[in-house]
């Protein structure tokens, strides 16, 4: 697997580099924001390590401007700033993690398998695996990782990928904003259930005319019906 380490910190950068090359992944470094772009257009890599504090651009805008590439890679942000809501502002932005520094590099590599395996598509030794998921005009191929609304192409994030892919196997059944976060994250949170709200209401935009569908169970959590049991 390619990864892309994003660090205007030459140390930290180097540091990361060489735990990484030791677990077998190719590493490709970048000390600004506007570098790692063209690198990941260059390079075109499976996993993005981006620091949030960087020389020219912030780790937010370059989080943007993927998002609005249609970038589908998977991102775990860097941050120095232990503060709740710059976190919540890299997770509403699509990012799939963060992490505070300093942090030790054998988490890093945990969280990192952690969001890789979450996004392999089904196994092929399973016995009956699903082909898709359909309700109303929601369609998801699991083993594509796509969704689609009406026929379109819809680009998601990897959490919004899990979670929507997880309630439809669930539909009807209410989550709680901690189960959401057991599932769809798969470690203890360390922070606010908030983030679970801020990917919900991102879900709900590109869901277009079905946002309705994904329903807040006020005091609850949140459960995904069809157009059918929204008046229940």
């Amino acid at each position: 697997m390619k990864i892309l380490v994003v660090d205007d910190e030459k140390s930290i950068l180097n540091l990361i580099r060489m735990n990484l090359e030791l677990e077998g992944y190719k590493i490709i470094t970048s000390m600004s924001g506007l570098d790692a772009l063209q690198k990941f257009r260059q390079e075109a890599p499976d996993f993005i390590i981006l620091d949030v504090m960087l020389p020219d651009i912030s780790g937010y805008n370059v989080l943007r401007k993927l998002q609005r590439s249609d970038c589908r890679v998977p991102v775990i942000l860097l941050t120095a700033k232990d503060q709740l809501n710059d976190k919540l502002l890299g997770l509403q932005l699509g990012a799939d993690d963060y992490m505070t520094k300093p942090f030790s590099n054998e988490e890093l590599i945990l969280r990192i398998r952690a969001i890789t395996k979450r996004l392999q598509p089904a196994g092929s030794d399973m016995a009956d695996p699903i082909r898709e998921f359909v309700l109303d005009g929601i369609r998801v191929l699991p083993e594509e990782r796509a969704v689609f609304i009406d026929g379109q192409s819809v680009a998601v994030t990897g959490k919004e990928f899990d979670t929507l892919v997880l309630m439809l196997e669930n539909r009807n059944r209410v989550f709680t904003r901690e189960k959401l976060l057991a599932s769809v994250w798969g470690y203890t949170f360390e922070g606010s259930t908030r983030a679970v709200d801020i990917l919900i209401q991102r879900l709900r935009k590109k869901l277009g005319p079905y946002a309705e569908n994904l329903r807040t169970i006020y005091g609850v959590g949140y459960k995904l019906t069809d157009r059918d049991g929204l008046s229940s």
